[in-house]
């Protein structure tokens, strides 16, 4: 006996269903800085943020080329004159609608803190707008279940916002509930420490002042740049202020992989500890303090990832800085 034609419709319609089960998205602004595997994920996805330079505009979105190309061009500090041109809330919300209207059922946008930055405030903006096209638009195709999005400010910069990041991902892979989500991810965001590195003081305070940031001061400038001293700079809650000084690049680097090492061993709240340069990685790759800070991740279960800076972090930072993230709770800073 066959079976009744109206089963295969109905074998049709729950084959459907299965493909739009729920999903949860992650969208991060482009100045964060995370692994090529976070990119890679089909449930990812990078606001750009265009950067003008002169009459040249690149576009910051994790592509390697563009990266190259902005490393390539901007290499002597031509940079410190740049422009970013973040999305407005209407371009957010047009990006928000077409990626993840039908797909997802919840979705998290994670964004440079608010405090250095308009684009927190635009992504909320563009979320609040782009909500009631979103439910139409699930309507329309017979979608019925909720929809959330939640924008959530990182309060860090670069580094620091490629670690909360990173681990809502590991969240998302070991299918914790997104209403499980919330309170584990502010912890480590609460708890997310980045130091930078600037290799050019006057770079640095130049951009600093931009953004809102007076922890560069013009007597370090002159001083620092006459005796080559670096200074590290901590960024936590939204603010930043130095906590260490030293004479060169290599022993600021070392001091500061040496005391990141120290932060792993004592226990961090996420198992990921970001590195990013603005340079060839290979410059901080063969340095043996980053390999002992290796050895320490791998002991302790920390993945080390050391990548390419984002172009706005370079253009924010200069050639040759440098910034080291991780979630911990806070000690003092002693190196």
């Amino acid at each position: 006996m066959h079976a009744p034609d109206t089963i295969a419709p109905a074998l049709e319609q729950d084959v459907a269903s299965q493909r739009r089960q729920a999903r949860t998205g992650i969208v991060i602004d482009a100045s964060c800085d995370v692994s090529a595997d976070f990119i890679a994920h089909p449930d990812a996805a990078v606001i750009p943020i265009p950067i003008r330079i002169g009459p040249v505009t690149y576009v910051d979105q994790h592509d390697a080329d563009a990266t190259s190309r902005y490393m390539r061009e901007n290499a002597n500090g031509e940079g410190v004159s740049g422009q970013s041109i973040p999305l407005d809330a209407a371009q957010m919300s047009a990006f928000f609608l077409e990626r993840f209207a039908l797909e997802y059922d919840s979705v998290f946008c994670l964004t440079i803190t608010a405090s250095r930055s308009p684009i927190h405030d635009a992504a909320r903006h563009g979320s609040t707008l782009a909500m009631n096209a979103i439910r139409a638009a699930r309507q329309a195709s017979g979608i019925t279940r909720p929809f959330q999005f939640r924008v959530i400010d990182t309060r860090n910069m670069f580094a620091g916002s490629g670690v909360p990041a990173m681990a809502l991902m590991d969240m998302l892979r070991a299918q914790v509930p997104p209403k499980d989500i919330r309170d584990p991810l502010q912890r480590i965001i609460d708890t997310t420490h980045t130091y930078y590195v600037p290799d050019n003081l006057g770079y640095a305070r130049t951009r600093s002042r931009v953004r809102g940031d007076r922890s560069i001061k013009l007597l370090n400038v002159l001083l620092g740049s006459a005796l080559d001293i670096k200074p590290i700079i901590l960024g936590r809650n939204g603010d930043t202020h130095p906590v260490a000084r030293f004479r060169g690049r290599d022993e600021a680097w070392s001091r500061l992989f040496a005391h990141a090492g120290t932060r792993v061993r004592r226990g961090l709240h996420a198992p990921h500890l970001v590195v990013s340069y603005a340079g060839p990685v290979q410059e901080v790759l063969q340095l043996e303090a980053l390999a002992q800070l290796r050895h320490t991740c791998e002991a302790e279960g920390v993945r080390l990832h050391v990548l390419p800076m984002s172009i706005t972090g370079m253009m924010n930072i200069g050639p040759g800085g440098l910034t080291l993230a991780f979630a911990g709770e806070p000690q003092n800073d002693r190196f």
